[in-house]
């Protein structure tokens, strides 16, 4: 038995890299997982068969999927928010429509994803969202929409 077994964990953005591995490990100890996904659909069948987790897509940039995702995965002991976006570049050139998708992503999606998680949570329930440390900084031009919303995050 790991040390997961019999808990519950839905994983947004579970489909590739950190959110990939964090997946493999909840399951090698034990856990059920659900993790959603976006534009990744092969990467999120292939990694569904491999571990036996349930793939579903998701865009976190729509309120309603978030909170529904989080509903029908019903009482969760873990949520992980692992999605997120970057878009970087001259302010003063960027397009304002996908700055407003990076802040659905990395600050509203992390947001409702946790209070509705903490509706249903089991106490002793763990909600863990994945920062940056460019909240802390912004270590090259261009990151400004970036390193604020993840800036956001540590406020929360």
């Amino acid at each position: 038995m790991g040390a997961f077994t019999g808990k519950t964990v839905l994983i947004l953005g579970g489909s590739r890299g950190i959110g990939a591995a964090i997946v493999r490990r909840f399951v090698t100890d034990g856990a059920n997982v659900r993790f959603t996904y976006a534009g990744s659909k092969d990467a999120a069948e292939r990694l569904a068969q491999e571990t036996g987790a349930t793939a579903v897509f998701t865009d976190s940039a729509d309120r309603d999927a978030v909170i529904d995702v989080v509903r029908k995965s019903g009482a969760l002991d873990i949520l992980v928010v692992n999605a997120g976006i970057g878009v970087f570049g001259d302010a003063l050139e960027l397009n304002a429509d996908d700055i407003d998708r990076l802040f659905k992503i990395n600050i509203h999606a992390p947001y409702h994803a946790s209070v509705e998680a903490a509706r249903q949570m089991p106490e002793g329930g763990r909600i863990l969202i994945i920062g940056s440390v460019n909240g802390d900084r912004m270590p090259v031009a261009g990151m400004a929409a970036y390193a604020a919303s993840k800036s956001a995050l540590q406020g929360m």
